[in-house]
Formats: structure tokens, sequence, C-alpha cells
């Protein structure tokens, strides 16, 4: 039996630093934008046609990183846990803000572009330090982010219509 890490903070790189604070702004565009449109309008009403597509993809996107929690309850690294939970609280705020308006001006254009800029350093990062995760493969990190990066596309090109 392996013996259970200890919590602890790792040592990131530059890349890793970039592409969190890239997401960090993106994550307080959505808790902003959360706050104060439910505080405007507290009511529910999903929107139809792109707007619903979007909200569908980015609950995904959010349900995904609900299950990120427990990879980094099983990595014990303090900042990375602290990030999942803004990230999850970010994520889950734009969810409601779109869920109860059909008018939140370019918070969407800024919050996708910017977790889209976030995973594109990510990818950037993982080559460059040849990153893994415990004994995954690194293919496995692309095709996770390969979806988020694919997520957020769809929901900046829904923005269109």
């Amino acid at each position: 039996m392996t013996p259970q890490k200890t919590w602890h903070i790792a040592k990131w790189p530059a890349l890793a630093w970039l592409e969190t604070v890239s997401k960090l702004v993106a994550l307080g565009i959505g808790l902003e934008t959360a706050v104060t449109t439910l505080l405007a309008n507290p009511t529910f009403a999903l929107p139809t046609g792109a707007g619903l597509a979007q909200i569908i993809l980015l609950s995904l996107l959010s349900l995904g990183l609900v299950a990120a929690i427990f990879d980094r309850l099983a990595d014990r690294e303090i900042i990375a846990m602290g990030f999942v939970i803004l990230n999850n609280l970010g994520h889950w705020g734009m969810v409601l803000a779109m869920a109860s308006t059909t008018n939140l001006g370019n918070a969407v254009w800024q919050f996708a572009g910017l977790m889209l800029l976030g995973d594109l350093v990510k990818i950037w990062f993982i080559k460059a330090n040849n990153f893994t995760v415990r004994d995954y493969p690194q293919r496995t990190l692309y095709v996770l982010t390969g979806v988020y990066l694919v997520g957020y596309t769809l929901i900046l090109l829904l923005e269109l219509f």
C-alpha cells in the first residue's frame, strides 16, 4: 500500500502561471457577471437556440471541473486545489448568469475567450515541460484540454448568433 501524499505547494513554471492568470481573470469575470446579473434579475428563464446550446456546453465543461476536484484531492497540491474551486465557482456562476438573461454584454466573449487562451497556454505548458499527472499518459492531458478548447471555441462561435 502506497502512503498517502501530504498537502504541499508545487513549484510551477512560468507557463503554468500564465495559464493561471489568464483563467483567473476569466473566473473573476464569471463571478462578477453572476453576482451582478443575479442581483438585477434573480429569476431564471432558459434561452432557446444558440443561447441554450451555450448553457449546455458550459454546463458540461463545468461538470468536468467538478470531477477535477477529486483529481486535485488525489494530488494534494494546495494551489491547484484552490484554483479548481475558483474554476468551479466562475464556471457555474456564468451558467447561472446565462440562464437568467440573454444580454450579458461582452461577458461571454471575455470569459470564454480568456479560458480558451488559458487552455492554449496549458497545451504549450504540457509540451514544453513534458508535464504529466501521476501515471496518466501525456496524451490524456492533451485530450482533456482539447475538449475544453473545443467547448470554449463553440461557445464563442455560438455568441455570433
